[in-house]
């Protein structure tokens, strides 16, 4: 005799029995009771929480012969025929292969048809959001008037793709994920029934794993039993869910927040080379970052962790900045393992990335990266356009002591109206920023700029990447004129797309924005072609209509020389 799985074995029979969702099945006992009951229910939520279970407690309740309280009596006729998946008039129909206009067809030819052995002919269609356009719209009619002795329940994962003129036809219930606990609870009265011995800290764990559905984590249980037998132990349902090496993950994760870049490399290929699954290394390591976090912030209620790892873990993160949490946690759950689980290169990169310090929150190295404050005692002049730059030998030094200002350039005019305010102006005649980023100067352009265009890296334009297009500025053709910053592009595709971000205001603004932070003066740019003149309108070049001439500039050409007939 073929045995039956766990999670059918173990299906709840009445409404009492539902475990975590109580406001379902109190509203539903209560309508059984008074006799109000809908022709029409819209099950949703995520899988293994119920949907189908409450629907076969439905048809049961309204065809039951001695109903108890709103509740079906599992002990008549009826009952005992749905229990056996025998009884003629609860339909279950699958909508991922039944999906098509005939199949609604058929449906509606068949609900005028009396019930066969019991007083209401219920319909359960699974996965109802499977359904084409075509046939939802075939199956409003029906749905909305069907005949007085049909209930319609339409069970879903994904409510939002089912049409909204069926939504509005139907009572929704919306199904939640199970708490763990309340899993747990649920594991323990069957591990009773079925007289089987698991240790509570492995049923706990299985109940963490499922992540809200009762169904997987009742599959879990039942693949522990039978591959253990009786005396479940922790050390071996993790062996089986693949959560082995525990130590090895909170090692890891304590040499990302430590900044340990070797380490952790180490420990993901030791893994990789053990034969580990990559994909659920990056899921541990996620939630004990997710737990470092809540310590971080006094959240620990919301864990469920073992004592010696959330010891651990409070005992790290009293040691580092919020920020290094906040980013490692960040940077850690944009790895996609989806497409290329075998591979350790996606998890390399970013442990590369977290452990780096250079891509700390500016505000956490403001006070090793920024330049000493530039004295107050002196206003600072801005070089005129075309004016001789200082010479080489003797330039400026970048960090005066703080006894001597910065002597005026003897190439400088004097400004146009003297400055009675102490503090240094900036292009557009602001005050200098507090943090003491100076203006730009000439020799260090190429480093702001290639800063510049490094934050601007995660920016995403109206259409384009705005730290892409500035790449194709190179830092050594960057140049100041007055108060405007002059942007040579070398393509003159990217110039044409940055050109049609800049109509963007949101685009320009985040420009703005990064060229302000990084060259410390709220600098006016114009976008160039390297190669043009200097007011950045292209030279007369005829030939630039021709079609074949223009496919090569768009591939990155430039023209040399243009001859004119």
């Amino acid at each position: 005799m073929t045995s039956q799985v766990y999670y059918r074995k173990w299906r709840p029979g009445s409404f009492s029995d539902l475990a975590g969702q109580e406001h379902v099945a109190s509203t539903l006992r209560q309508a059984i009771r008074q006799g109000r009951v809908s022709h029409s229910y819209l099950f949703c939520g995520p899988r293994g929480t119920g949907k189908t279970t409450t629907a076969r407690i439905v048809a049961k309740a309204v065809n039951c012969l001695s109903p108890q309280d709103g509740d079906p009596c599992n002990a008549c006729v009826i009952c005992h025929a749905i229990n056996e998946e025998r009884f003629m008039d609860t339909i279950e129909m699958d909508a991922a292969s039944n999906r098509g206009i005939e199949d609604i067809r058929e449906i509606r030819d068949k609900v005028n048809f009396a019930p066969g052995q019991g007083r209401r002919k219920v319909y359960i269609i699974d996965e109802a959001h499977m359904l084409t356009d075509q046939a939802s719209n075939a199956f409003l009619k029906t749905l909305e008037e069907p005949p007085a002795h049909v209930i319609f329940i339409l069970c879903t994962t994904e409510a939002n793709r089912i049409l909204p003129t069926i939504v509005s036809r139907c009572q929704r219930f919306d199904f939640r994920r199970l708490p763990a606990e309340r899993i747990y609870q649920r594991l323990a009265e069957i591990t009773d029934g079925e007289g089987v011995s698991v240790a509570p800290e492995a049923l706990r764990l299985v109940a963490r794993y499922a992540a809200g559905s009762l169904r997987d984590a009742e599959n879990l249980l039942e693949q522990l039993v039978v591959s253990y037998g009786d005396g479940v132990t922790l050390a071996q349902a993790e062996e089986l869910l693949g959560l082995g090496h525990g130590e090895r993950w909170l090692a890891l994760v304590q040499y990302l927040l430590t900044g340990n870049t070797s380490a952790a490399l180490e420990v993901i290929n030791r893994a990789a080379w053990d034969g580990a699954d990559l994909r659920q290394l990056h899921r541990q390591a996620l939630e004990l970052l997710r737990a470092a976090m809540l310590l971080e912030w006094g959240a620990a209620d919301a864990l469920e962790l073992p004592e010696h790892v959330t010891a651990q873990l409070k005992e790290l993160v009293g040691n580092l900045p919020n920020w290094r949490v906040v980013q490692a946690l960040r940077l850690w759950g944009e790895v996609n393992m989806r497409y290329d689980a075998p591979s350790t290169l996606p998890l390399e990169l970013a442990v590369v990335e977290i452990c780096n310090d250079d891509v700390a929150p500016p505000a956490a190295r403001t006070e090793a990266a920024a330049p000493a404050p530039r004295p107050a005692t002196a206003p600072q002049r801005r070089p005129a356009a075309g004016a001789t730059p200082p010479p080489a030998a003797a330039p400026p030094p970048a960090r005066p002591m703080p006894d001597a200002g910065r002597p005026d350039d003897a190439n400088t005019p004097p400004p146009e109206r003297p400055r009675t305010a102490p503090e240094r102006p900036t292009a557009n005649g602001a005050p200098a920023a507090p943090d003491g980023a100076g203006a730009a100067g000439e020799a260090d352009l190429p480093a702001r700029w290639q800063a510049t265009v490094k934050a601007l890296n995660r920016c995403k334009g109206k259409k384009y990447n705005l730290g892409a297009l500035l790449r194709d500025c190179k830092p050594d053709t960057i140049s100041l004129n007055s108060d405007t910053l002059l942007l040579p592009f070398v393509h003159r595709p990217n110039l044409e797309r940055m050109q049609e971000e800049m109509e963007d205001p949101n685009s320009r603004r985040m420009v703005t924005e990064a060229v302000t932070k990084f060259f410390g003066s709220p600098y006016d740019f114009k976008i160039t072609l390297a190669g043009d003149s200097e007011e950045g309108a292209p030279a007369n070049r005829p030939n630039q209509h021709s079609p074949l001439v223009r496919t090569a500039l768009n591939m990155g050409a430039r023209i040399l020389e243009d001859t004119v007939e």
